[in-house]
């Protein structure tokens, strides 16, 4: 079957269809039970599409986003680690939440960001700032932070 372009421009058809892909795409991640520490950051997939091709993603930033990687909670559910305790507490798990938002190994970094950012954060925050001026500051602070618990836990 061949379609007559003549009434409506490619363009049109185009667009429609990468938008009726894209929103059965937002349906079936917000919908899911899979990606919790992704969804934190990007609550909705469309966005997390158009914020993203916006940043430079490398290792550290992935493993922020996504949860997975050099994280002792991480790390102890592939059996790659004894436990996934975190160094501010041996009762707590050192989870990407966990390093960014509450661990007091971090509360100077946290504070002096939160204090340029003039933003508190927290798991509301989180994906707000990627939407804002702020997003670069936050990304560096993600990034430092993941290489020093990679270090930590040797990854």
């Amino acid at each position: 079957m061949s379609l007559n372009t003549s009434k409506c421009p490619v363009s049109f058809i185009k667009r429609s269809i990468r938008m009726q892909s894209l929103d059965e795409w937002n349906r079936r991640y917000c919908s899911g039970e899979t990606a919790g520490v992704t969804k934190v950051f990007f609550p909705d997939a469309i966005a997390a599409y158009r914020i993203i091709g916006k940043i430079k993603v490398d290792r550290f930033l992935t493993q922020v986003l996504t949860g997975h990687g050099g994280f002792s909670e991480y790390l102890h559910r592939f059996k790659c680690k004894e436990n996934p305790s975190c160094i501010c507490d041996p009762a707590c798990s050192e989870s990407v939440l966990h390093i960014l938002l509450d661990c007091p190994a971090n509360d100077y970094e946290r504070r002096k960001l939160e204090c340029q950012m003039d933003v508190k954060l927290d798991l509301k925050s989180l994906s707000e700032i990627l939407y804002s001026k702020n997003r670069d500051l936050f990304l560096r602070f993600c990034i430092s932070t993941c290489k020093i618990v990679n270090k930590r836990n040797r990854i």
